[in-house]
């Protein structure tokens, strides 16, 4: 019974210090599983019961969907991260006599996971340790992310492995001279025809 009790007020603490640091931040941190050590941009969303460690940094207006789990990593501006997706997760070692944690956990630190902008992380995804996914990339759902992604590429599967890419070499590098994703969202929103062009009128558009 105290442990309940003592277990709901933690809860009542950690959504009233939420609503606070929202406020002030311009964020909407819904999940009292996201920690406020963490670093977020303004327009961040972190939807309920998703993990954010201290070690994360969360760039602006990017979001994160419901019970996905994001650990030591950097993830840039306007990145789409659905449900159940996680980055950078403890691995055990299979090179040990025993997989089992009674014989002790890892003994050296990951390597941080880095996430360029404009990403979409799909349902369900796997980033591991030390991976950079770059600007514009898309990672399928239900994919194990082991190496790293160029920009604007597709990626998929289990390991993670080329499909295709989501513009023409050219189209990439022009859009990535553009750098769109430092300006704020309501400065987007006014160009809204630039950002909804299909890849049939691409070139008299870029």
């Amino acid at each position: 019974m105290l442990r309940d009790i003592k277990k709901m007020m933690k809860y009542i603490i950690k959504v009233f210090l939420l609503s606070i640091y929202n406020r002030k931040a311009g964020t909407k941190i819904y999940s009292t599983k996201a920690s406020l050590k963490a670093t977020y941009g303004k327009g961040v969303l972190i939807a309920e019961n998703s993990i954010v460690t201290d070690d994360v940094s969360i760039g602006m207006n990017s979001y994160i969907n419901k019970n996905s789990s994001l650990e030591n990593c950097e993830i840039g501006n306007y990145c789409s991260i659905s449900s159940g997706v996680y980055i950078n997760p403890f691995e055990h070692d299979l090179y040990k006599r025993t997989t089992h944690p009674f014989a002790g956990g890892p003994t050296e630190k990951r390597n941080k996971v880095k996430i360029g902008h404009d990403v979409l992380i799909s349902l369900n995804a796997i980033v591991l340790e030390g991976v950079n996914i770059g600007n514009g990339a898309v990672i399928a759902a239900g994919a194990v992310v082991t190496k790293d992604v160029e920009p604007y590429e597709i990626v998929g599967g289990v390991p993670s492995k080329h499909i295709g890419w989501r513009f023409t070499e050219f189209e990439r590098n022009k859009i990535m001279q553009t750098n769109w994703w430092f300006d704020d969202i309501e400065v987007l929103g006014k160009n809204l025809e630039y950002f909804n062009c299909k890849i049939s009128d691409f070139k008299t558009r870029i």
